[in-house]
């Protein structure tokens, strides 16, 4: 008798940005709950002791599906602001996906066309 997967019947929160990363983790999460000693009930993972990794990796996921979270640094002593001065420089041209060589100019990587012959008919001197 096939199981039913829990991530079909989660309701995703409201800030989780990778829905489907965020329910394979649940998935996850649910198939590899810890017994009444703290290991890891899954046959997987038989002979594990405490969390099993794939239980953390699920739960890094979970984290990773949802927006990251400013760290709160400590208040620091301002200083006064100054502006910034930048060089200004010129961005350089795209090289290619696979090659080193400088890029060229389209006309120059152009095929050259050789001169069709005329169709008029030859001119008697």
């Amino acid at each position: 008798m096939p199981r039913e997967r829990l991530s079909l019947l989660a309701v995703i929160p409201g800030d989780v940005i990778d829905a489907l990363l965020w329910r394979l983790a649940l998935d996850v999460t649910a198939a590899h709950q810890p017994d009444n000693h703290g290991n890891c009930r899954n046959l997987q993972c038989a002979g594990q002791r405490g969390m099993c990794a794939a239980a953390r990796t699920a739960r890094r996921a979970m984290n990773l599906a949802r927006p990251a979270r400013p760290a709160t640094t400590p208040p620091t002593t301002r200083r006064p602001h100054r502006r910034a001065t930048v060089a200004a420089s010129r961005p350089l041209p795209f090289r290619g996906w696979f090659t080193t060589s400088p890029a060229q100019p389209a006309a120059d990587r152009l095929p050259q066309r050789s001169p069709q012959p005329s169709m008029s008919a030859p001119t008697a001197a």
